[in-house]
């Protein structure tokens, strides 16, 4: 119990020196997104499938957002032509705050749903046609970013995320806040 209670009063005490005041923080607008990249799926090799969607972000705080986004991802899985959708809830953190005069504003990003996959499968010794396959399990990952202001409105930024189905993802967003 001792343990406990020190533990919660070292954690109260870390926070407390980090804490700032929000009373008087404008949290910043809301982005719309299209994101455009490469994400891979390993099994003996990696699979490559080429990945466009869109989503959306609302700050709740002046540096954490949240927000959905949608993907299809499409490319070949052991050979065979597939596809993925995946629909995710992401949440990012931006590093330095986004206060409308930065070009560059550097954010970590974590994202967790769903995935569904359409592929063939059959074709294996004494198969003598293809059938079509589709499953749906959980998606999530984590990486980093930086948006890069292209004018006052606009931005491109690049990002790297690794996870769990789909395993790597290199994409470049480009987004649009408003104002």
């Amino acid at each position: 119990m001792k343990g406990c209670v020190g533990a919660a009063l070292a954690l109260v005490a870390t926070l407390s020196g980090v804490a700032q005041p929000v009373f008087a923080q404008d949290k910043p607008v809301s982005i719309v997104e299209a994101v455009i990249g490469r994400s891979g799926f390993i099994d003996e090799a990696w699979d490559y499938f080429r990945t466009i969607g869109g989503g959306a972000r609302v700050f709740v705080t002046p540096r954490l957002a949240i927000g959905p986004e949608v993907a299809y991802l499409s490319g070949q899985f052991d050979g065979l032509e597939a596809s993925n959708l995946t629909v995710t809830a992401n949440l990012t953190s931006d590093i330095v705050r986004d206060n409308g005069d930065r070009r560059v504003v550097p954010y970590f990003a974590a994202g967790g749903g769903y995935l569904r996959q359409k592929t063939h499968v059959g074709g294996g010794p004494g198969s003598t046609a293809l059938v079509p396959f589709t499953s749906s399990e959980g998606t999530m990952s984590a990486g980093a970013g930086a948006r890069i202001a292209v004018g006052s409105h606009m931005f491109i930024a690049p990002e790297f995320r690794l996870g769990w189905e789909p395993e790597a993802r290199i994409a470049v967003t480009i987004g649009m806040r408003f104002r």
